[in-house]
């Protein structure tokens, strides 16, 4: 199955917001294990349903 990557930046569209609308899951991913001094480099959204 090939997931379909879809590149944000800024706000994410209208129809991609109303995919998202009820419950979320979000992953994210930093360049160290220190939030306040690691950067945060991928933020990744799922609409749930065993769907990633």
């Amino acid at each position: 199955m090939a997931a379909t990557i879809r590149y944000h930046e800024g706000d994410i569209s209208e129809p991609d917001a109303a995919r998202y609308r009820g419950a979320i899951a979000i992953d994210t991913e930093t360049l160290g294990l220190v939030p306040r001094r690691d950067r945060l480099c991928v933020v990744q959204l799922a609409p749930g349903g065993g769907t990633a």
